[in-house]
């Protein structure tokens, strides 16, 4: 049936700021004097917008906008350390070239990752993933860990790392097969767990092996809005990706009702929130 309408993107935004204020209500149970709470931000490579992404200062600044929760994308170096960045190779957030996992961890943290957002991040470096585990255990921050690998040394390695820095519960594992769910159910029983799914027709095979958040896009919801409900009906929370947490963007995004919100620009999403409880409070 849905499939059958085709509204345009223009008039699915007029609509969905017309019926806001039901909207906001309805999933916050708020008015503009009563918060909405309930719904975790999740900070995407720290404050991304704001900060070079995937750096310590990009990390502090999420909790100074007050994300709840700090996602950080893990690799390994060619000497076996952990290390965080996004991207495959240096060339997009470091003045470095060529695959990372080619250089040691030494090498790496020898190249600048803040000048390519700014000249002002000059000199910032790439954290290792024991130094951020560290820094998030003494300021009492919760972590989501996107695994950018796989294999069993891999997988060895991360639960180490968390264990030393004795963060099992203050750790989310992003995990990218429902092998490696089951392989970290094994060694971090203690610690949530997200799915990161490449596609949607795995919900069931995810939730079936235990992850407690299943992370959805939202270009998947708009070719079927039915997901959400398929989410909820294993038990487990959603997720979904946004992106700059804009007006439109936010609204669309709530109407969906998720538990957690991964945002590049944590001070708008918050901002688009605020204003949407103003609206249903009017």
């Amino acid at each position: 049936m849905i499939n059958k309408i085709k509204i345009t993107m223009k008039v699915k935004a007029l609509l969905f700021i017309a019926f806001m204020p039901v909207i906001v209500i309805m999933l916050f149970g708020c008015t503009a004097d009563e918060p909405a709470e309930g719904v975790i931000i999740v900070a995407h490579r720290g404050a991304m917008s704001d900060r070079p992404e995937n750096t310590m200062v990009a990390f502090e600044h999420a909790l100074e906008l007050g994300a709840d929760i700090v996602e950080i994308d893990l690799r390994t170096s060619r000497d076996g350390h952990l290390f965080v960045l996004h991207d495959r190779t240096l060339d997009r957030t470091t003045d470095g070239e060529g695959v990372a996992t080619e250089r040691t961890l030494a090498e790496l943290q020898q190249l600048d990752a803040g000048s390519w957002f700014d000249p002002a991040y000059s000199g910032l470096t790439i954290p290792s993933v024991r130094e951020v585990l560290n820094w998030a255990n003494e300021v009492g921050a919760v972590l989501l860990l996107d695994l950018k690998e796989r294999g069993r040394e891999f997988a060895e390695n991360v639960s180490h790392e968390v264990r030393a820095a004795g963060m099992e519960e203050n750790v989310v594992v992003g995990v990218r097969s429902t092998e490696q769910a089951q392989e970290f159910a094994e060694l971090l029983p203690e610690s949530r767990q997200l799915a990161f799914m490449r596609s949607p027709d795995d919900i069931e095979d995810y939730a079936e092996a235990g992850v407690d958040v299943i992370r959805l896009w939202l270009r998947w919801l708009d070719d079927d809005p039915t997901m959400a409900e398929q989410v909820r009906k294993t038990g487990k929370k959603l997720m979904i990706n946004g992106r700059y947490g804009e007006l439109e963007e936010t609204v669309k995004i709530m109407s969906f009702e998720p538990d957690w919100i991964l945002i590049d620009d944590i001070a708008q999403l918050k901002a688009s929130l605020e204003e949407m409880a103003l609206t249903a409070g009017r």
